[in-house]
């Protein structure tokens, strides 16, 4: 019986490596706000792509972490302040946001361009954007683009 492992198939996905959840700068997680949650793109049981901010220094960071790690800092948390991207969804006071309806916005840019004469002309550019409104049972709403 052979103790020599055998090597990894030249064929097999390498695994992400998962990074601590941590301010750099701060060499804390005390003032970490998570912005963001997903699955990995090949995923890997229980690791996530997360995203997030230090609002004591403003560093941002993103990275693969273990999920554990991002619940434990939720639940550290309590009830925690702003919408949280988590999955396809958007949470806001612990609650997924939802669909609210959606609209179309009309958004002018001015485009200032000289004239023959050397006289100013404003013109505006038109550009339409359809967006999905979300909602969270306190009242707070969002739009973003559909």
């Amino acid at each position: 019986m052979s103790t020599i492992s055998q090597p990894a198939s030249s064929n097999e996905a390498p695994h992400p490596h998962a990074e601590p959840i941590w301010c750099g700068n701060c060499n804390t997680t005390d003032h970490l706000i998570l912005d963001s949650i997903e699955p990995l793109k090949s995923p890997v049981d229980g690791l996530v792509d997360i995203s997030y901010t230090c609002v004591e220094c403003d560093t941002f960071y993103a990275h693969t972490a273990v999920f554990l790690d991002a619940a434990a800092i939720l639940n550290d948390r309590g009830d925690t302040t702003g919408v949280l991207q988590f999955g396809g969804e958007y949470v806001h006071c612990g609650q997924p946001m939802e669909l609210a309806g959606s609209e179309h916005r009309s958004l002018h840019a001015p485009i200032l361009t000289e004239g023959p004469q050397g006289d100013p002309q404003a013109e505006l550019l038109d550009v339409y954007l359809k967006t999905k409104v979300l909602q969270c049972r306190c009242g707070f709403r969002m739009e973003l683009p559909a």
